[in-house]
């Protein structure tokens, strides 16, 4: 049996869940559910072996069971389903399967059904790569190219909304950007599209002005600009192993000349200033590379 449970794994869990070793997908595959790599609020990620031939996957599983967490997860499954780049997280496979929910102290427990989504598995998090070590820029430009023009296949169908180093992932000689958990799927009825004011939407520390305005009570929009100047926070946090907080200028920027312009104006303050989104910021990348 795996024992699933959210949180930090240094500390004692509230809730644990029991499942069996072995999952069976939607596609009829069998999987072997290994050590736990991962946690956040709503899940929890494991290793996973298929049983066929080997080799080694991530499983995210939901925690959270609430009605719009489920209808969440299931959005981020059709997502991942649906996105093909070589820098977008690769989706594998998805199922369910029944856990038995003991809470800490109780001799009872519930069993309910636990949704899972399989995707490639990740050596590490960008945020560990560059904490490790400074980052060549030869690697550097590469990877910047492919993850603005992942973004921008992202922004065809859905707003990432959450976009920091940890859900950015090393996955064999490319970045990856990964946990679709938040994301603003376009072209559905607006109702299902809406966050609740109350809702703070973003990762912490690394908002967007925008998403941070919502969170001290105003109206401001998050859209694909928004994502835009996430994902160069997270590129000037691998040049210069700092974050973009405060008023920037060229002594703070430690990489290329060519490319301080771009990111820089991806980081303004009014989104009009920002490029729109993905593809553009990736034109403005590859112009600043290649010339």
């Amino acid at each position: 049996m795996a024992v699933l449970f959210a949180g930090r794994g240094d500390t004692q869990p509230r809730e644990t869940i029991v499942i069996p070793d072995e999952l069976r997908t939607q596609a009829g595959h069998a999987y072997e559910v290994g050590d736990r790599i991962a946690a956040g609020g709503n899940g929890v990620v494991h290793r996973c072996t298929d049983l066929a031939d080997g080799v080694e996957y991530a499983v995210k599983f939901l925690l959270d069971l609430r009605v719009d967490r489920r209808a969440r997860f299931e959005r981020e499954r059709e997502l991942l389903a649906d996105l093909k780049h070589e820098h977008l997280i690769v989706y594998k496979d998805a199922g369910a399967v029944d856990g038995e929910f003991r809470k800490r102290g109780s001799n009872t427990s519930t069993t309910k059904s636990v949704p899972f989504i399989i995707m490639v598995l990740a050596t590490e998090a960008l945020t560990d790569l560059v904490r490790r070590a400074d980052v060549p820029s030869e690697v550097f430009q590469a990877q910047f190219r492919g993850l603005a023009q992942g973004l921008g296949e992202l922004h065809t169908k859905a707003i990432h909304r959450d976009i920091k180093p940890d859900n950015i992932l090393v996955v064999g000689d490319r970045w990856v950007l990964s946990d679709y958990g938040l994301c603003d799927v376009l072209g559905l009825p607006p109702e299902e599209r809406v966050t609740p004011d109350w809702q703070i939407v973003g990762p912490r520390f690394w908002m967007s002005p925008e998403a941070n305005n919502r969170s001290i009570g105003r109206d401001d929009r998050i859209d694909a600009a928004s994502d835009v100047f996430q994902l160069a926070s997270v590129f000037w946090f691998v040049v210069n192993r700092s974050h973009p907080t405060g008023i920037l200028s060229r002594d703070d920027w430690s990489g290329p000349e060519a490319l301080f312009d771009p990111i820089y104006r991806a980081l303004h303050h009014r989104t009009a200033i920002r490029p729109a989104d993905g593809r553009a910021f990736a034109d403005e990348i590859e112009a600043a590379i290649v010339g």
